[in-house]
C-alpha cells in the first residue's frame, strides 16, 4: 500500500512541475501572453521624447527582412548614405525606438543606423522569446542584408540587457569582416545563469527542479535550450573587439556577471562601470562618460 501511497505523490510531484515548468515558459517566453505585467507599460518620457524628436528629423524608413526560418522581421533605418552603419538591438519586450538616444549618438558620428525589432516583438514575426539565441541568427541576417546593399560597409553591433546578449551571441556565428566592433550594455552570461539568478532574487530557490523542468519544457515548445542562449561562450570564440558596459548597481542582470564576459572575452576588449547605474540606465546615468566612452571606442576600432 505504501508504494502506491509514494507513487501518488510523486506522481503529484511531477504534475505540480510540470505546471510550473508550463507556466514559467508561458509568462516569460510566449509572446501569445501579455508581458507589461512583467516589464510595465511602455512610456516615453521627456527624455526620450527629445531624442525620438532628433531622430525623426532624419527621416527613417521602415525596413523589412525575411529571417533564415522566413519570419518576416521589421527594422528601422536611416540611411546617411556612408559606408558606416551601426545596429542596434533593444532588449526583453522593448521596441526598435527605445534606443533613439543611441541611435542619435551614432548618426551624429556619421553613421547609418538601424534599429531592429528582435523577433516576436513589435511588427517582428515570431512567438517565442529565446533570449538571443534564435535572435542572434537574424542579427547575422540583418548583417548580410546590410552587406549584400554595401559590400564595402564597415558595421559596429551595439545591443542594451536581451539585446547585448543578442550581439554577443552573434559573434559567434561566423559574421563577415565588415563587423568591426561590438558594444554590448548589461548583458547576462547566459539565459540559464540569468533564469538561475532571477529564480532565486525571487523565491530563494535553486535551480533544481524548477528550472529543470522550464528547461525541459522551452526544448519541446520553444525548440531551444537556456544553455544555448550562451553569450560567454560566444565571446571566448570570438576575436572581434568587445566594449562592454554595466551599471554597478543592476540587479537585474547582475553586475558581476560583466566580469565573467570581459574575463573570458578575447582581445581586444574594454570594460566600462558606470557607477550607481541601474539595469538597462547607464547612459542615463552618466551620459558624458558613456558617450564619450563609445566615440572613443568606435573611434579606435569601428574605422
Amino acid at each position: 500500500m505504501w508504494i502506491v501511497i509514494v507513487l501518488i505523490i510523486l506522481l503529484v510531484i511531477a504534475l505540480i512541475l510540470f505546471l510550473i515548468g508550463q507556466v514559467f515558459y508561458n509568462i516569460c517566453l510566449n509572446m501569445k501572453n501579455d508581458k507589461q505585467y512583467i516589464t510595465g507599460p511602455i512610456i516615453m518620457d521627456e527624455r526620450t521624447r527629445k531624442y525620438e524628436n532628433v531622430f525623426l528629423r532624419y527621416n527613417p524608413k521602415d525596413v523589412y527582412l525575411t529571417n533564415r526560418q522566413g519570419l518576416k522581421l521589421h527594422g528601422i533605418a536611416v540611411d546617411l548614405h556612408t559606408h558606416k552603419w551601426a545596429v542596434l538591438a533593444h532588449g526583453y519586450m522593448g521596441r526598435n525606438g527605445e534606443l533613439v538616444d543611441v541611435a542619435d549618438f551614432f548618426l551624429e558620428e556619421g553613421y547609418s543606423v538601424l534599429q531592429v525589432s528582435q523577433r516576436a516583438h513589435n511588427k517582428s514575426e515570431g512567438n517565442v522569446i529565446s533570449m538571443g539565441c534564435y535572435e542572434s541568427e537574424d542579427v547575422a541576417d540583418w548583417i548580410d542584408y546590410i552587406v549584400s546593399q554595401d559590400p564595402d560597409c564597415t558595421i559596429v553591433l551595439y545591443g542594451v540587457s536581451m539585446g547585448a546578449a543578442t550581439v554577443m551571441m552573434s559573434l559567434g556565428r561566423n559574421l563577415p569582416s565588415n563587423v568591426k566592433t561590438c558594444i554590448e550594455d548589461c548583458g547576462y552570461t547566459s539565459a540559464w545563469d540569468e533564469f538561475a539568478y532571477q529564480l532565486k532574487k525571487i523565491s530563494h530557490l535553486p535551480p533544481f527542479p524548477i528550472l529543470y523542468v522550464a528547461d525541459w519544457i522551452t526544448r519541446i515548445r520553444g525548440g531551444f535550450a537556456f544553455k544555448d542562449a550562451d553569450p560567454l561562450k560566444a565571446v571566448q570564440h570570438s576575436h572581434i573587439p568587445i566594449l562592454f558596459i554595466h551599471g554597478t548597481k543592476d540587479d537585474f542582470v547582475p553586475t558581476y556577471m560583466v566580469y565573467k564576459l570581459y574575463h573570458y572575452a578575447n582581445y581586444p576588449k574594454q570594460l566600462l562601470l558606470i557607477e550607481g547605474g541601474e539595469h538597462a540606465t547607464a547612459r542615463c546615468k552618466d551620459p558624458e562618460l558613456y558617450f564619450s566612452t563609445l566615440k572613443q571606442w568606435i573611434d579606435t576600432y569601428a574605422l
